[in-house]
């Protein structure tokens, strides 16, 4: 899978496609399906390089220009193939503008805090190149921060504080951080799915909207390295400034007072040659059929897209899933098992442009989904390293994610010789929860990967799982980058594939339990303490707010209540189900499968419609 780039949208992406297909079909899955849809993706040219350049406005000659493809060839064999896309951010607006040295502007991590302590100080960014790094927030917001504040480009790179946080000598080939040469790729479109379908699924009949009132950006982006970035950021000019504590970075260089360049006559050049192109991406779906509910449906499901080689984004995840269900049809092959219901194993196209054919997908089926799906277990990476587990849930997955964690043998020997035999005893204890102690910790499931369209959009519970490092700020290091290559999983992050079994186990258990038990177990009273303590949160931070504005949270307050007590009885009741009689335990499971439903607003969030 990592031998070359599967670009979404590509022939490569199309052969990929067709691989997951006759390998489903190998392993006898009973039904599969290659789900095509029209969308709007995003090239760099094949011909013209995205360049970032310093010219001498008294020659206009480049006196330096970045790297067209900025990562170099350090190690693996697939580092210096010859056809490999220029760099280049995805939806990033075509267009070539040059500014004078005094309209150069580093802006942090670009996020809005930072744009305003640089406006309180007397800088106007209208008309201006920023230079921002990658780290606090999604890269698309801050094009459209940075479009929205009047810039007319942005250059993005990582910093080395961020990314290589142990010094230059433990870099990749010699470990996992990021190299001074890398330059990570990633979309810069904001919305999540086909920009030119909003809300509706891309397919062949549908109506597509201009591409010029589409939500993708009007400015100029470019990602280029952290090498790249100190040929700008060292030549920016004036005296040392004062800034917030967290403003100075990893590349020697100071916020100076001046924005722009030591030498007046130097000028930034950006030149941006992308494309966007209509283009057709799939899915493949694989079917297991249930024995005695095949229309409820536990949905698995991987990305196989790739900016470059991905081999920990997305293909460690892939891999997972591609045996995950070659175990469970051999067991049916050898034993005659078929699971309670329906498994749908799904691999998502194009996601790495913004979750694109998978939202597509929940658009075209969501009224099928809503009625019928239990969960959605997503995995779009096995690995991002080899410390400890790090799982994204909705709470109503919590205790059964709890107690696969306690089944699956612990993949590091050092934490079994301390007699941490499990993934859940290495998992409480390198990432504990600060609020519940003694349990590990269950981050919130936000956006950015292919659950988005199943929790947020129809209300079915979802978790991402996978394995992580010790970084708890970092993600991960060679995110997008030239040197995802097989050697980076197979001699560095995972020598064996131990730990992309442990995480292929849970996967495999949790989504066993949910399609196997009769009465589905879901984490009710752990949703109700969510909420609960949600709830308190908010009063804390904005009660004195509300009170002040003559308004009362008593009825907030008393629906809490009244959701807690609410759980508690019915959870008694499920002790009383006659588990012999198929209508009893299809209509308590069915209540179950709709409280998260129940959350779903279908006008969606104020301001963010896409958001329910």
């Amino acid at each position: 899978m990592t031998r070359k780039p599967s670009l979404g949208g590509t022939e490569e992406e199309r052969e990929m496609a067709r691989w997951i297909e006759g390998h489903w079909k190998d392993q006898g899955l009973d039904e599969v399906h290659l789900v095509p849809y029209q969308v709007l993706l995003s090239y760099p040219s094949p011909d013209v390089p995205n360049l970032v350049r310093i010219i001498d406005s008294n020659d206009d000659k480049a006196i330096w220009v970045s790297a067209p493809k900025a990562e170099e060839p350090l190690y693996a064999e697939e580092d210096a193939l010859p056809d490999l896309p220029f760099t280049f951010n995805g939806y990033a607006f075509p267009g070539n503008v040059t500014v004078k040295m005094s309209d150069v502007v580093y802006v942090n991590y670009g996020r809005e805090q930072d744009f305003d302590f640089l406006e309180s100080e007397g800088v106007d960014m209208t008309g201006k190149i920023i230079i921002a790094r990658y780290g606090k927030i999604f890269r698309a917001n801050i094009a459209e921060i940075a479009e929205a504040r009047g810039a007319v480009g942005v250059v993005l790179f990582s910093d080395p504080i961020d990314y290589s946080p142990e010094g230059s000598s433990f870099v990749y080939p010699n470990s996992y951080f990021m190299p001074p040469s890398a330059a990570p790729f990633g979309t810069v479109k904001l919305v999540d799915g086909d920009p030119l379908t909003p809300f509706y699924p891309a397919t062949e009949s549908a109506f597509h909207i201009p591409e010029d009132e589409a939500q993708i950006p009007k400015v100029p982006v470019q990602p280029i390295s952290p090498e790249d970035a100190w040929q700008i950021l060292s030549r920016m000019g004036g005296e040392p400034a004062p800034a917030p504590s967290d403003w100075q970075g990893g590349l020697n260089f100071t916020r100076k007072a001046d924005q722009g360049f030591q030498q007046k006559n130097l000028k930034l050049n950006l030149d941006v040659n992308n494309k966007n192109t209509p283009t057709t991406t799939y899915n493949v779906i694989g079917i297991i059929k249930g024995s005695v509910e095949p229309d409820r449906y536990v949905v698995l499901g991987n990305h196989y897209d790739a900016w470059i080689f991905g081999a920990v984004d997305p293909h460690s995840g892939t891999a997972a899933m591609l045996e995950l269900s070659r175990l469970l049809m051999q067991l049916s092959k050898e034993t005659g098992w078929r699971p309670r219901r329906s498994l749908v194993f799904c691999a998502w196209g194009a996601e790495e442009y913004g979750v694109v054919a998978s939202l597509e997908w929940t658009e075209q089926f969501e009224k099928q989904l809503a009625s019928r799906a239990v969960a959605y277990l997503n995995v779009d990476m096995a690995i991002e390293g080899n410390y400890t587990l790090r799982t994204k849930s909705a709470p109503m997955l919590y205790d059964i994610i709890f107690e696969g964690t306690k089944k699956i043998p612990n993949p590091n020997p050092e934490e079994v010789a301390g007699g941490r035999t499990t993934v859940y005893d290495t998992w409480a204890v390198r990432r504990p929860d600060t609020v519940q102690p003694g349990l590990p910790l269950m981050q919130f499931i936000g956006s950015g990967s292919d659950y988005k369209g199943f929790q947020h959009n129809i209300g079915i519970p979802s978790m991402d799982v996978r394995y992580t490092h010790d970084n708890v700020t970092l993600g991960e290091p060679m995110y997008h980058t030239l040197y995802e290559t097989f050697a980076l999983v197979d001699e560095i992050y995972d020598r064996g594939f131990l730990y992309h079994k442990a995480v292929t186990a849970l996967w495999g258990d949790v989504a066993m339990v949910l399609s196997e038990s009769k009465i589905l177990p879901y984490s009710l009273e752990a949703y109700a303490d969510f909420i609960s303590r949600a709830s308190e949160d908010i009063i804390k931070t904005y009660g004195d707010l509300i009170a002040q504005r003559n308004m009362t949270m008593e009825f907030f307050t008393e629906a809490v209540a009244n959701f807690h007590k609410i759980v508690k009885d019915f959870t008694e009741e499920l002790k009383q189900v006659d588990l012999e009689n198929p209508l009893q335990v299809r209509k308590v499971n069915d209540q179950q499968m709709m409280v998260e439903r129940a959350f779903i607003d279908p006008r969606g969030l104020p301001g963010r419609p896409e958001y329910k």
